[in-house]
C-alpha cells in the first residue's frame, strides 16, 4: 500500500490488478456503522463502491477502467458535501468531472 501526497493531506491508496481488472482502493473503502455505501455495477466491466459518511465520500473501491480515480481522490481529500447528489453521483450519464471543477 502507498499514500498519495496532496496539497490537502494524504489518503490510503492501493492499486493492483485482479483477474485482468484494474483495482483501486482509496481512503476508508470498507463501510462501518453509520456510513452508507453507493454502488454502480456493470457486470464484466466495472464495480464501483463509495463509502459515504455525513454526506462526504470517505473511501472508494474501483474495479475496472472507471476513470474515476482522480475525482474520488479529490472528493475524499476535499471532503466536499455530496448530500444533494446522493447515489446519483454514480450515474454514468452525469459527468461528475465537470460538476466538481
Amino acid at each position: 500500500s502507498s499514500g498519495i501526497n496532496a496539497e490537502y493531506g494524504e489518503i490510503f491508496t492501493h492499486c493492483t490488478k485482479l483477474f485482468g481488472f484494474k483495482v483501486v482502493m482509496l481512503g476508508r473503502y470498507q463501510e462501518w456503522e453509520g456510513s452508507e455505501c453507493y454502488f454502480r455495477i456493470t457486470p464484466g466491466v466495472e464495480f464501483i463502491k463509495l463509502v459515504v459518511s455525513n454526506g462526504r465520500v470517505q473511501g472508494a473501491l474501483l474495479v475496472g477502467e472507471t476513470e474515476l480515480e482522480e475525482v474520488m481522490e479529490n472528493l475524499i481529500l476535499n471532503q466536499m458535501d455530496i448530500s444533494s447528489l446522493g447515489e446519483s453521483i454514480l450515474d454514468p450519464n452525469i459527468d461528475i468531472d465537470d460538476y466538481f471543477d
